[in-house]
């Protein structure tokens, strides 16, 4: 079994201990929100995208074209980037003999880094126990598991004034970021650096091989 798989495993085990719960009625009142928050973020996008850090209401984890909101994702490093975006995302689920990828995907996409100014958004810590307890979340796995849980969560936390979660990452050791559009969250975004495409991280081409991905 590779590290970052063992790793992987290790981690869901050891923070996701019960089954996901749908929310009841929240009471901005009583949340505890993060007090602690990383100013530099990673985001990868592809080239053709009309903007880095544009929101979107695509299928995924905390967003949805039938919810009222966008969403921008971020990563607190390249690695997690990628492994969180629609390029790495089914690899590691893959049979060893079908985990490819071509090198033209990996150069076709753009790892930026963006600081943000934390100070004036309500943002809710996933991986902190109290604050899942404040909002009555029995487990991680409430936003960590199903998809359709965790956009029950999104949309209860949004209601209430919440402009993103904090979440660890289910394929790696980093943390991401999910921002809610709003005004508030717009004007906390820096503008995006782009700093390599993701075939230029030679850290993530090593974390590959270690996973037995193939580069075409």
């Amino acid at each position: 079994m590779s590290c970052l798989l063992l790793l992987t495993l290790m981690s869901a085990s050891s923070v996701d201990a019960g089954a996901p719960n749908s929310p009841g009625p929240l009471s901005p009142s009583g949340i505890f929100l993060a007090k602690s928050i990383d100013k530099k973020w990673w985001r990868n996008a592809h080239q053709k995208a009309s903007g880095p850090l544009e929101f979107s209401n695509a299928d995924g984890r905390f967003s949805h074209p039938t919810l009222p909101f966008k969403t921008l994702y971020l990563g607190s490093d390249g690695i997690t980037c990628f492994w969180e975006s629609g390029l790495g995302r089914n690899l590691i689920d893959r049979f060893p003999t079908d985990r490819t990828i071509a090198a033209d995907d990996l150069i076709s996409r753009i790892e930026y880094s963006v600081l943000i100014t934390p100070a004036k958004l309500r943002l809710f810590n996933a991986n902190d126990s109290a604050a899942r307890r404040s909002i009555g979340a029995k487990s991680v796995a409430c936003f960590l598991s199903s998809h359709a849980i965790a956009r029950q969560w999104a949309q209860a936390l949004f209601s209430i004034g919440i402009h993103g979660i904090l979440y660890p990452s289910a394929r790696s050791n980093g943390t991401c970021l999910a921002l809610f559009e709003s005004p508030e969250t717009c004007g906390a975004l820096g503008s995006p650096r782009p700093i390599r495409n993701s075939y230029q991280n030679a850290e993530l081409l090593a974390r590959l091989l270690v996973e037995g991905v193939r580069t075409l």
